[in-house]
């Protein structure tokens, strides 16, 4: 195999310069199951298609990673052949149009331009689409198609991970955000807090008034802010501020760096355990991700025993 050191490789998959990996013909083997060989160009494909490489993560594990998911790959597409199990090209087409709407705006030209880019070709996108609805699929009907959550693993999934099922603390506030004033001619920021809370003190609803006159992000939703944490959302100024309001009270204007702001409490929810009928249908779905998860492994590690199984050292520094 002739050696292509990781800098070589990295500027072929593009990821020195790009957030996307484009295609490139590399050279040499990774891995050998069975009867079937994967390339070194695959596995750069398959860091392509699952964006397995960020920046800041070594190389040498994210390559790994990639050769090992595509010799899982390989496993269950050859066991999907065994069982004849094909997927009719109207589906495929479907999910084609799918992806076409949710991802490029439903423009075909879009797809186009986006796979040029990479240079993968059409057939190729198609034929990975369909090898990934082929796997899901038989990961379904072997793994979990057959898991079911029993009471006992409920009720233990329940006991053991009560964090999982903490209400967390948040808080839903309205604010009215007035900017500096443009010109000395303009009124100032406590001339109009003054007009605006005069206007709350007779009736008017915040939300109108946020809509009028606040220049802040939400204010088209009358200045709702639902179920925050101030000390995040907010400068601590405000959340103090916050903290000190009961619900339904409005705070006098609060000036920083000559921005006011008016905020009213809306609604405050404590931190809390839900019950076990609350979470019900989390707790079912968290105790079938964790047993589908240990059968899948399972699974997999049967279907690498009953196969032959060569993995080749990766590119190297030269």
């Amino acid at each position: 195999m002739k050696k292509t050191s990781f800098a070589r490789f990295l500027c072929f998959a593009g990821v020195l310069t790009t957030g996307l990996l484009p295609a490139a013909t590399l050279d040499g083997l990774a891995a050998k199951v069975n009867d079937d060989v994967i390339t070194v160009d695959e596995i750069a494909g398959e860091m392509r298609r699952t964006g397995a490489l960020k920046p800041g993560m070594d190389f040498g594990l994210a390559y790994s990673n990639a050769v090992q998911t595509a010799i899982d790959r390989r496993l269950i597409l050859r066991l999907a052949v065994e069982r004849k199990l094909q997927m009719q090209e109207w589906i495929v087409d479907n999910r084609v149009r799918e992806i076409v709407k949710d991802n490029f705006d439903g423009d075909l030209n879009k797809l186009n331009l986006s796979l040029a880019q990479s240079r993968v070709s059409e057939i190729d996108w198609r034929n990975q689409i369909r090898d990934e609805m082929i796997i899901q699929a038989m990961r379904f009907q072997l793994v979990e198609k057959t898991v079911e959550a029993t009471p006992a693993a409920m009720q233990a999934e329940y006991k053991n991970h009560p964090e999982r099922y903490n209400t967390q603390a948040s808080t839903s506030v309205s604010v009215i955000l007035l900017r500096p004033p443009a010109d000395d001619q303009a009124p100032t920021v406590e001339k109009r807090a003054e007009e605006i809370l005069a206007r709350l003190r007779k009736g008017e609803p915040f939300a109108d008034l946020a809509k009028s006159f606040s220049a802040d992000s939400h204010a088209k939703d009358g200045g709702l802010w639902k179920n925050v944490k101030p000390e995040e959302a907010f400068r601590p100024e405000i959340a103090a501020a916050i903290d000190k309001l009961v619900v339904g009270e409005t705070s006098p204007l609060l000036n920083l760096d000559g921005w006011g702001f008016i905020v009213k409490k809306i609604g405050q929810t404590k931190e809390r355990k839900r019950s076990f009928a609350e979470a019900y249908e989390e707790i079912e779905a968290n105790v079938k991700k964790d047993l589908a998860a240990a059968k899948y492994k399972e699974w997999i590690d049967r279907l690498r025993a009953e196969a032959f199984i060569k993995i080749y050292p990766p590119p190297s520094e030269k």
